[in-house]
């Protein structure tokens, strides 16, 4: 099963500022771990470090797919008027950025 990563300037940018209820938190709480590690997709760009998802939650793929298709298609269009920037593992260990179904 590939792995995925999510663009950290793209999730820190979906945190409400000023504290309060944070559903991004809430939404990838069992998807990440204190020690989940990072990848830097592409290398030309500052802003593309992003977290791999390696929790519990990860090892669904369902579940997996359903998180990156909520923060690119809802969250992201919503408070980022974007998708939110996600990445599956290539074979060769590369990251391509993952496009919604059907989507931009």
């Amino acid at each position: 099963m590939p792995r995925i990563a999510v663009n950290v300037c793209d999730l820190d940018a979906l945190v409400p500022r000023g504290g309060g209820f944070n559903p991004v938190a809430l939404l990838l709480r069992d998807f990440c771990t204190k020690d989940s590690p990072t990848v830097t997709p592409d290398k030309d760009r500052w802003d593309s470090a992003a977290i791999i998802l390696d929790g519990p939650a990860a090892q669904d793929q369902e579940r997996l797919e359903a998180v990156v298709a909520v923060l690119q298609t809802i969250m992201g269009p919503r408070k980022l008027n974007r998708r939110v920037r996600c990445y599956r593992e290539g074979p060769r260990g590369g990251w391509p950025e993952i496009r919604p179904q059907g989507g931009k």
